[in-house]
């Protein structure tokens, strides 16, 4: 598949002591790149996407966050390639880049404004990266309305009562609060501990049910059956872990 454009993203947190022509501004990318053997201008709905890369985000929040910026008015779906870099801005090409929501399978769904998915660096070197470029394949408009509210997740037990995420629990409730209806892809998340200067990262991700459409102003209930009913029962009250929905198709 030919590559539609590449950029740096504008990293949040520059190493110190790191050139400044290295961190590259993410809007600011060429209009021609070559591909293949000629060269072909960045499409439209690709060209309406810019990205930040933030490894680390505070106590509390989820580290390795690549914010996807949409600055169109309609539902985007990319597929994106990324290349790791060190502190210095050269490739780290042992290591392997994945996502947590799937921006790299083109499952994530971007509004209009943007939102974010969760990187996870892998192989020789991985502790090395601090930065990436992103690569988009495709950028497909989704014809779905625009909503304005992320759906509200509550861990639940068998009894209806609501768990925090760190409990074990057997349901999730996700509430619509728009005024549109929604389609979303529900992850259970196992993080790693990290000791020192490492980073928290996805050691596990395991999908909670499949595409799941959720009616405008109300509530549904996801059972967690399976491979995620194992997970959850493997890690709850033992290693951080998180239940996670994300706009998807």
């Amino acid at each position: 598949m030919p590559l539609l454009f590449s950029t740096a993203t504008r990293s949040r947190h520059r190493a110190p002591g790191a050139p400044k022509s290295l961190w590259v501004v993410a809007g600011l990318v060429v209009t021609l790149l070559l591909a293949g053997c000629g060269l072909v201008a960045r499409p439209g709905a690709a060209s309406l996407l810019r990205f930040e890369f933030a490894p680390t985000t505070g106590d509390g929040y989820m580290n390795q966050l690549l914010t996807i910026y949409n600055d169109g008015t309609r539902l985007l779906a990319p597929t994106l390639e990324f290349t790791a870099l060190d502190a210095s801005g050269s490739p780290l090409p042992a290591v392997k880049v994945t996502t947590v929501y799937g921006s790299d399978r083109g499952r994530l769904v971007v509004p209009p404004g943007g939102g974010v998915d969760v990187l996870v660096f892998s192989g020789e070197q991985a502790q090395l990266a601090a930065d990436v470029t992103v690569s988009v394949r495709t950028a497909e408009v989704v014809d779905a309305p625009v909503v304005d509210v992320e759906p509200v997740v509550t861990p639940m037990d068998d009894s209806g009562r609501a768990l925090d995420r760190n409990s074990r629990f057997t349901a999730v409730s996700l509430r619509n609060d728009d005024s549109e209806p929604m389609s979303v892809r529900l992850v259970y998340i196992v993080w790693t501990e990290p000791e020192g200067d490492e980073r928290q990262q996805a050691r596990q991700v395991v999908p909670v049910g499949d595409l799941i459409v959720l009616p405008p102003q109300q509530s549904t209930l996801v059972p967690v059956t399976g491979a995620a009913r194992t997970a959850v029962e493997g890690a709850a009250g033992r290693v951080p872990a998180s239940i996670k929905a994300y706009l998807s198709r």
